[in-house]
């Protein structure tokens, strides 16, 4: 969008006109671009569905090649602030954060660190404990109704005879959304989602299932009556069950994540 040959960073009238900064010639110019786009996504002149200027309109004001705007458009797609979308409508989006990165990071940290199960256990036992904490003072009635719906769920899928571990796992996730803290509900978004494709590697015995199912019904009861010390007493209770349950299907030999 041009006005008076001046670009604009956003289609409507009030956005500043001097939205970008002189370029600093001891930086990598596609990192300064990319850099500048990431300021203005934090301090929200660029919001969630916001459409870029096209790469030409960016190099243009950059006064650089466009081929440095699309590196600086790819730094910023890997780092799930923007997305591509292809096409005649298509461009350059600001994203609505989830936990996409988040996941592929802790993801990759968990490999390249060769992180043992013990590890991730002790991890997200310290992280829920907390959890628990801020839940039981700020869960509402309908958060009560949608852990309960969980249990059901995983209840109705196991006695038919499939696997309820996406059930399972969203136990953990709504008890995080329950703090009204979006980072809490990010941080165990993040760790299930590794969580759950760790899972996927064994098959668990019916037993454990239950026991699974058993140790949510113990949890959820225990943050109705808002008793914290034993809802964390049953989530170490249930944590150290699976932790061993899982080492004995991988063998000791494989306990790394």
């Amino acid at each position: 969008m041009t006005i008076n040959n001046t670009y604009y960073i956003l289609p409507f009238a009030m956005t500043p006109p001097n939205l970008f900064q002189p370029l600093r010639s001891e930086k990598k110019i596609f990192r300064e671009i990319s850099d500048q786009i990431r300021e203005l996504i934090f301090s929200g002149v660029l919001k969630p569905g916001d459409k870029l200027p096209s790469e030409k309109e960016i190099a243009g004001q950059f006064s650089t090649g466009r081929m440095v705007v699309r590196e600086a458009l790819r730094i910023l797609e890997q780092s799930g602030l923007v997305y591509i979308k292809q096409g005649s409508l298509g461009g350059a989006f600001v994203k609505t954060p989830d936990t996409t990165v988040m996941t592929r990071s802790i993801s990759d940290l968990v490999k390249i660190g060769n992180v043992t199960l013990r590890e991730l256990t002790e991890t997200r036992l310290g992280i829920e404990k907390v959890i628990l904490e801020f839940a039981i003072s700020r869960i509402t009635h309908d958060d009560l109704d949608l852990l309960k719906k969980s249990i059901e769920d995983s209840e109705k899928t196991f006695l038919d005879g499939k696997r309820a571990t996406k059930d399972h796992i969203n136990f953990h996730i709504l008890l995080a959304k329950s703090t009204k803290n979006r980072l809490f509900e990010m941080i165990i978004e993040s760790i299930m989602n590794v969580v759950f494709s760790y899972l996927q590697q064994v098959e668990p015995a019916k037993e454990h299932s239950i026991r699974v199912l058993n140790s949510h019904k113990k949890i959820y009861k225990a943050i109705q009556e808002k008793n914290l010390a034993r809802a964390k007493k049953e989530l170490e209770k249930h944590f150290l069950d699976v932790n061993s349950q899982l080492l004995s299907l991988l063998g000791s030999s494989k306990s790394s994540v």
